[in-house]
């Protein structure tokens, strides 16, 4: 090509090929000072963009706090809910047992004050077995009853449970919120 060059006589395509050549390195002078003036930029904009993410995921964590704390409270009032309408059931239960107890022992207690004896000792032996009876029923009873009763209580340890995690759930939300729109307002201005 250095040849064909000497050889040309023309002066006019040779100064063609020269401002071209100028041109072209010109462009790719230009690209390299291009490409290494973002390069210093670009650990800078790679460290904001890194807290940036860094700022999200924190406040995605402190979102799922806050939704693992409601949860939390949601499931003690249900489990509340849930206590209250078995004790309602108990307490029904409670009665209803009492009136048959009552009613059954009703006729054995008249027959208490008879002036026969064999008809006094059938009643007393009636009498305990119903007794018996009764208080096994009852026994029973009081273990639905104390299991609903503790039911209600861990429901409502889980709500305030749930509600003390929400506070500080939302506090830490609050905090990663503001770092994140800190970060990206840093991000922006680069």
């Amino acid at each position: 090509m250095l040849v064909q060059l000497l050889n040309l006589k023309n002066t006019n395509i040779m100064n063609k090929l020269i401002l071209r050549s100028f041109t072209i390195s010109a462009i790719f002078l230009m690209f390299f000072v291009a490409y290494t003036g973002f390069a210093q930029d670009d650990p800078k904009v790679k460290k904001l963009q890194d807290k940036v993410d860094a700022a999200r995921i924190k406040v995605d964590k402190a979102d799922q706090k806050v939704t693992s704390a409601d949860s939390l409270i949601q499931a003690g009032q249900e489990m509340v809910k849930e206590a209250e309408n078995e004790l309602k059931g108990l307490e029904s239960e409670q009665k209803s047992l009492d009136k048959e107890y009552f009613s059954a022992t009703k006729p054995y207690e008249k027959q208490l004050r008879s002036k026969d004896k064999d008809e006094v000792n059938e009643a007393k032996a009636e009498l305990k077995k119903l007794d018996t009876q009764y208080k096994n029923d009852n026994k029973e009873l009081g273990i639905k009853i104390k299991s609903s009763t503790k039911k209600y209580e861990n429901g409502n340890k889980m709500i305030i449970k749930g509600k003390e995690n929400l506070k500080k759930a939302k506090d830490v939300k609050k905090e990663a919120d503001n770092a994140l729109k800190d970060a990206e307002k840093l991000l922006v201005k680069s």
